[in-house]
Parts: structure tokens; sequence; C-alpha cells
């Protein structure tokens, strides 16, 4: 099983590297396979065609974002710290993987047969990390709870998808993760609870 995983980072990664220099409909599979140096059919057996690699490439690098983020938050027990942490590294691994980026942001995103694919909602399970640090947020009443926690990370990943297309449309040119510090002091005071705000719920609470 460790064998067919690694194999079949091995072709995505393969795949990736090639996309990033030609057209996905002027790629094969054969040259996919060649740059992985494993045979055709190998690919074909973790993929069903090229759509099905170009379309899986999303869902196994968010899988992996996901496991990095983690590593992130650890030790970290602010809701603030954490949301903050979230937007600095969303900007750091963009940035450090900008074939991904712009294959996810500027091509799939807008691709009406990804959209309706199960790669999509793997990748739209993917955003559930910040979607659970705010829901613990407001079960913790650190985050303000009369607002939808949908709604937030909409917010936040908006806010993030904005930059980064911007900074791919200008050639990549510039640091995006120094737009970090600055976006948390857009989103944080929007959702943060106030001591004040606290006191008043607890009061009603009571009440």
């Amino acid at each position: 099983m460790r064998n067919k995983i690694n194999k079949s980072d091995l072709i995505m990664k393969a795949a990736l590297e090639i996309f990033d220099n030609k057209n996905f409909k002027d790629v094969t599979i054969s040259e996919i396979a060649e740059r992985a140096g494993v045979a055709v059919g190998t690919v074909y057996e973790y993929f069903n065609n090229k759509e099905d690699l170009y379309f899986s490439i999303p869902q196994k690098t968010s899988e992996h974002f996901n496991e990095q983020l983690r590593l992130q938050l650890d030790g970290l027990y602010s809701s603030a710290e954490k949301i903050r942490k979230f937007i600095w590294f969303y900007l750091y691994y963009f940035e450090n993987n900008p074939v991904y980026t712009e294959l996810l942001l500027m091509e799939l995103r807008v691709n009406k047969n990804f959209f309706n694919t199960e790669h999509y909602r793997g990748l739209s399970d993917g955003t559930t990390e910040i979607l659970i640090l705010i829901k613990e947020g407001q079960q913790q009443g650190e985050i303000r709870n009369d607002i939808s926690p949908y709604l937030i990370r909409h917010m936040i990943l908006g806010v993030l998808e904005h930059i980064t297309t911007n900074w791919l449309l200008k050639g990549k040119k510039g640091d995006l993760v120094s737009f970090s510090k600055d976006t948390a002091a857009l989103v944080l005071p929007g959702i943060i609870l106030k001591q004040d705000d606290k006191k008043r719920e607890d009061a009603n609470e009571i009440i």
C-alpha cells in the first residue's frame, strides 16, 4: 500500500511539473509516465485518464496543506492566534507552490467539469480546517457567534484568494507572505469577540 501511495504522489508531481510548461491539452499520459519514471500502464492503475489525474492534484495537495497546517497550529491555544497563523500559512504555502497555485486559482476554479467532480468536493472538504477553528472559537466564546461560521470562512478565504490571484496576475512578483499581517489586522477585529461583548453575552445567559 505504501508503494502505491508513493507512486501516485510521484505521478502527480511529474504531471504538475509538466503542466507548468505546457497546456493541459498538449500533455500526454506517456509524457507524464516518462517524467515520473513509471510505465504508462502504471498511471492508469491510479487514474482513469488525463483529466482524472489533472483533477486529482488539488485534492491531494489540499490534504498535504492540512497536514502541514496542523503542525503549524500545534501549541497554539487562542483562536485569534490560530486564525492569524492560518492566514500566514495559506500565503506561505501558496507562494512556495506557485505551479499548483496557478493551476488551482487560474484554471481549475473556473473549470465547470472540475466543479462537478468528486475531486472538487474533496477540495471543498479541505477547507474544513479553517471552519473547525472558527467553530471552536465560537464555542469557547472567543469568536462572535452572531455570524455564521460559514460566512466567516468565506470572508477569510475570499480575501486570501483575491490577494493570491492578484499576485499571480502580476507575474508572482513580490512577497505574498508580506500581506499576512495586514490581512489578519483586517479580518480579526471583525470576528473576535471583545471582552466587553463577552461580558454582555455571559450576563444575558445568566438572565
